[in-house]
C-alpha cells in the first residue's frame, strides 16, 4: 500500500464520521456502512469489485447495529475501511476478512468515546458566545473546532494502521500458515449470526417471529435470494396487515384530523428560506459537536441561529435569552426531530409577535417531544428501515455489483430527507399536539408492525445464506463408508440448522442482557476452539 493510498483511507475514515457529504445521520446510514466503504476503499486500492464484495461481507456483522442515546458499541466504519483494505492487501478470503475487521471495530469505539469526551471542552466556548449574544459565531464551536478534533483522532490513526498494518497482516498470515486462515474463515462464517441477532432484538416479537422461520425455510429449501424473498414477503406482509386491521378505521380518521389540534397561527416574520436554512443546519450538523454534557444541545442552537438572527437581530437581550434556552441539553433522532425544529421556530415567531411564552415553555416542549420522537425515529430508521434497505442491496453487493451501494445511498438520501422535511413543515404549521397525534397514529403502528414482519422474514433468509456454521465431524462406518454429521444428518434434516441455532443463541444471550462485545468474543472463542479440535 502506498503512502497516498493510506492517506486517502485516513481521510475516508474522517468523512465517514463527519457531517459530510450526506449530513449527520445520512453519513451514519450511508458512508459509515462497510458496504459503501468497501466500494470506496476498493476504488482507492484499484479493485472496486473486490472492495464492495469484502465490504458487503463485513456489513453482515453490523446489520442490526443500533446507536441510541449516545452509545456506540463498535465502530463499523473503521472495521469496513481497515478490514477491506487489509483484506485486499493481504489477500484474505471473505470470511477471514470479516474475522480481521470485527476486532478493529471494537477498538474503534474508543474514538467515539474520545470524541464525546473532548467535545465537552467546546461547550464552555459556546456558552461564552451565548452570553455575548453572537449567533454568527456558533458555527465555530459546532463545526470548525469539533471537526478539526475529529480529523485528528480519526484520519491520523487510520492512516498509520493502514500503512503499517497491511505488511504486518500479510507477514502474520504467511508465518502462521493455512490452519490459521481456516480458523479465521470459521470465525468469519459465524460472526454474521451476532449482527443478525442484534437486528432480531428490535423486530423479533409478536407475529413477526413465525415469519423469521418462514423466511429461513424458504431460503434453505427453495434457494430464494434476498430480493425475491423480500418481494414475496412484502406481499404476504401487506395481506397480513390488511386482514389484521381490516376492522380498524380509526387510523384513517386520526390521520385526517391531524393539523387541527394544536395548530399555531403563524405570521410572515419568517420566510420559508429561514425555516429551510435552520433545517439544513439541523440535518447536517446536529451531532457535529456531540458531547456527554449537552449531547445535541450545541447542534440545536446552531440550527436555530437563522431563526434567532432574523427575529432578534435588533434586540440583544432577547437574543441572549433565546440562545440560552436553545443551548440546553437535547437528544433525539434527527429526521423525526425535524418536527421540533419547525415547532420551536413557530414558537419563537409567536414570542416575537407578543405571545406569552416563557423559557420554561420552550424547555417543556423540547424535553417532552425529544423522547417520543427518538423512540419512534430510532425504531423506524435504525431498527427497521436502514437494515432492510441495506439487506435489499447486500446480496448484489456481495456478488461484486458496484452499483448496489450507489443505488442504496441515493434511495436512502431521498427517502430520509423527504421524511425529515415533511415533519419540519408539520411542526411549523400544526404544532405539538399534531406531532404527538402522528406518533400515536395507528397508521404508524401498522408500518412498524409490517416492517418488523418483513424484516424478520428477510433476516431468516440471511441466516440461511450468510451465516456459515458447519461441523467437520465425520464418523467411519466401515471400510469404504464415512458418516458426515453435517451432510448426512444436519443438512438432511434442515439445511443451515446449525446456523439458525447459533443465531438464535446469540439473540437469546443479548436479550438476557449480554453486551454485544461479550457475545462476539464468545463466538470467536467457540470458533477458535472448535477449529483447533476439529469440530468445525
Amino acid at each position: 500500500m502506498t503512502v497516498t493510498q493510506a492517506i486517502l483511507l485516513g481521510i475516508l475514515y474522517y468523512f465517514a464520521n463527519s457531517p459530510w457529504p450526506f449530513g449527520g445521520l445520512g453519513n451514519y446510514a450511508i458512508l459509515y456502512r462497510p458496504m459503501i466503504l468497501g466500494l470506496v476503499v476498493g476504488i482507492i486500492l484499484g479493485n472496486p469489485v473486490l472492495g464492495v464484495t469484502i465490504g458487503a461481507t463485513i456489513n453482515l456483522m453490523y446489520i442490526g447495529f443500533i446507536s441510541a442515546g449516545g452509545s456506540m458499541p463498535a465502530d463499523m466504519s473503521l472495521a469496513g475501511i481497515l478490514g477491506t483494505a487489509l483484506a485486499i492487501s493481504g489477500g484474505l478470503e471473505m470470511n477471514a476478512a470479516l474475522a480481521v475487521a470485527v476486532p478493529l471495530g471494537l477498538l474503534g469505539a474508543l474514538v467515539w468515546v474520545g470524541r464525546l469526551t473532548f467535545d465537552t471542552v467546546f461547550v464552555r466556548l459556546a456558552d461564552k458566545y451565548v452570553e455575548e449574544g453572537k449567533p454568527e459565531k456558533v458555527w465555530i464551536v459546532n463545526i470548525l473546532l469539533p471537526q478539526i478534533l475529529l480529523f485528528l483522532i480519526t484520519a491520523i490513526p487510520c492512516f498509520l494502521a493502514a500503512y503499517y498494518g497491511a505488511d504486518a497482516i500479510t507477514n502474520l498470515i504467511t508465518s502462521l500458515g493455512g490452519n490459521f486462515l481456516r480458523i479465521l474463515s470459521v470465525i468469519g462464517g459465524m460472526l454474521p449470526a451476532v449482527g443478525i441477532g442484534m437486528m432480531l432484538l428490535a423486530i423479533y416479537k409478536g407475529p413477526a417471529r413465525i415469519f423469521m422461520f418462514l423466511g429461513f425455510l424458504a431460503s434453505a429449501f427453495l434457494g430464494l435470494k434476498t430480493l425475491p424473498l423480500a418481494l414475496i414477503f412484502l406481499a404476504l406482509t401487506l395481506i397480513y396487515i390488511n386482514l389484521k386491521y381490516r376492522d380498524d378505521a380509526s387510523s384513517c380518521e386520526e390521520a385526517s384530523a391531524i393539523g387541527e389540534t394544536g395548530k399555531l397561527e403563524t405570521s410572515k416574520l419568517l420566510e420559508p428560506k429561514d425555516i429551510r436554512s435552520a433545517w439544513w443546519k439541523w440535518m447536517y450538523y446536529f451531532q457535529s459537536c456531540y458531547n456527554y454534557e449537552r449531547m445535541q444541545g450545541i447542534g440545536f442552537l446552531h440550527a436555530m441561529t437563522p431563526i434567532l438572527s432574523k427575529l432578534y437581530k435588533d434586540d440583544p437581550e432577547e437574543m441572549k435569552a433565546a440562545m440560552r434556552r436553545h443551548s440546553e441539553f437535547f437528544n433525539t433522532e434527527n429526521a423525526t426531530g425535524s418536527a421540533v425544529i419547525g415547532l420551536v421556530a413557530a414558537m419563537e415567531e409567536q414570542k416575537k409577535l407578543g405571545a406569552d411564552l416563557s423559557d420554561e415553555a420552550f424547555t417543556s416542549i423540547k424535553t417532552g417531544l425529544m423522547g417520543p420522537l427518538a423512540g419512534v425515529g430510532d425504531t423506524i430508521w435504525q431498527g427497521v428501515m436502514i437494515p432492510l434497505m441495506i439487506v435489499l442491496f447486500l446480496g448484489p453487493a456481495k456478488d461484486g455489483n458496484v452499483a448496489a451501494p450507489v443505488l442504496y445511498s441515493i434511495l436512502f438520501y431521498i427517502v430520509y430527507y423527504v421524511y425529515g422535511y415533511w415533519l419540519l413543515k408539520l411542526g411549523y404549521n400544526k404544532g405539538s399536539e399534531a406531532i404527538l397525534n402522528l406518533m400515536e397514529n395507528k397508521a404508524i403502528n401498522k408500518v412498524i408492525v409490517g416492517a418488523g414482519i418483513m424484516g424478520c422474514a428477510v433476516m431468516g433468509g440471511l441466516i440461511s445464506q450468510y451465516v456459515n456454521v458447519a461441523t467437520a465431524i465425520k464418523i467411519p462406518m466401515g471400510a469404504d463408508k464415512v458418516f458426515s454429521l453435517q451432510a448426512d444428518f444436519f443438512d438432511a434434516l434442515v439445511p443451515g440448522l446449525l446456523s439458525l441455532l447459533l443465531t438464535l443463541g446469540c439473540y437469546a444471550l443479548m436479550k438476557k442482557g449480554w453486551k454485544t462485545q461479550y457475545v462476539i468474543l464468545l463466538v470467536i472463542a467457540i470458533a477458535v476452539v472448535g477449529g483447533l479440535v476439529g469440530i468445525f
